[in-house]
């Protein structure tokens, strides 16, 4: 009986362990995919969640950006000021401001986004995408709930 246990418990971390590699794997793969096409208007990867994370009508607290992105202060600021110098946003002290290119280049993400969209639905039939976003929106609330635990 005890090697039964033992053998579910070997199956259960390498399911565990598959699960893990899987998703790593896809975050790659979608990481790579995503640059691709950003590259196609000019951005690095994560240039885009900085641009997102600003207020298209006014102008955004600093602080507040880099609480909605997760990320220290300091690490908002240098990602700023070099969006800065490419004129995508302009930085007054502790405020960042989309500029009209900034507006522009930011409307062209939703693009970027739907391409990737595309890329990856492109042979998978409605079922299957909706299984996938359900299955991806409970992994979602799973590993933010890992974080929460963790951190």
């Amino acid at each position: 009986m005890f090697s039964t246990v033992l053998e579910a418990t070997r199956t259960d971390d390498a399911e565990k362990e598959a699960l893990a590699a899987s998703m790593i794997e896809v975050s790659k793969l979608t990481r790579d995919l995503l640059a691709m096409h950003l590259a196609t208007i000019a951005l690095l990867p994560g240039e885009d969640d900085y641009l997102l994370a600003l207020s298209t009508r006014v102008p955004t607290d600093l602080i507040e950006a880099a609480e909605e992105l997760g990320v220290r202060r300091l690490v908002a600021a240098r990602a700023y000021e070099r969006l800065s110098v490419r004129n995508f946003v302009e930085i007054d002290g502790n405020t960042v401001t989309l500029t009209a290119s900034g507006q522009d280049i930011r409307s062209q993400i939703s693009t970027v986004y739907r391409m990737v969209g595309e890329d990856i639905a492109d042979r998978l039939s409605t079922n299957t995408i909706e299984v996938v976003k359900g299955a991806l929106a409970e992994v979602r609330r799973n590993m933010k709930r890992a974080l929460k635990r963790k951190g």
